[in-house]
């Protein structure tokens, strides 16, 4: 498509979807330009703290990620997690990796403006890292725990 055809196209959309339309191709340029990928860009994950015992990050809970009950869906409390370990595990190791297997228990329903993840390495191996995670809301009540290994490459 061309960019008048886009252009067109768009004049279908309420300002509503068209915001996020705009959020998404910033996520999109951002992805391009900064090397991190596009769902960390698109829900406005920030990585608070980052060192060898952990990495902390937080995420705004928005409409966009809530379930039919007005409360973050599953998934997304899941992607949370396992970038909160995969950063703890990245740090650690030094070098590139994957998530080999992802466990998540969901305690509470996540409501509220924010979340945070603390993921942090409990046992590191040549290539292999397990670890943990406590995802709490923004008053610090425990809403998801994880468990996980990461593959890292040589």
């Amino acid at each position: 498509m061309t960019k008048e055809e886009l252009l067109e196209a768009l004049e279908q959309f309420d300002s509503e979807d068209l915001t996020t339309a705009l959020k998404a191709a910033e996520a999109s340029r951002k992805t391009r330009r900064q090397g991190a990928y596009f769902l960390q860009n698109f829900f406005e994950e920030t990585r608070v703290q980052g060192d060898e015992r952990g990495t902390e990050i937080t995420m705004p809970i928005t409409p966009l990620v809530m379930n039919p009950g007005h409360m973050a869906h599953g998934g997304v409390i899941a992607f949370l997690c396992d970038n909160a370990m995969g950063m703890a595990s990245f740090m650690e190791k030094q070098r590139p990796g994957v998530t080999m297997d992802l466990t998540v228990r969901y305690h509470k329903p996540l409501r509220g403006s924010f979340a945070t993840a603390r993921g942090e390495v409990v046992s590191s191996g040549s290539r292999i890292n397990s670890t943990r995670c406590e995802c709490r809301d923004e008053t610090g009540t425990l809403v998801a725990t994880a468990t996980g290994s990461f593959y890292h490459f040589r």
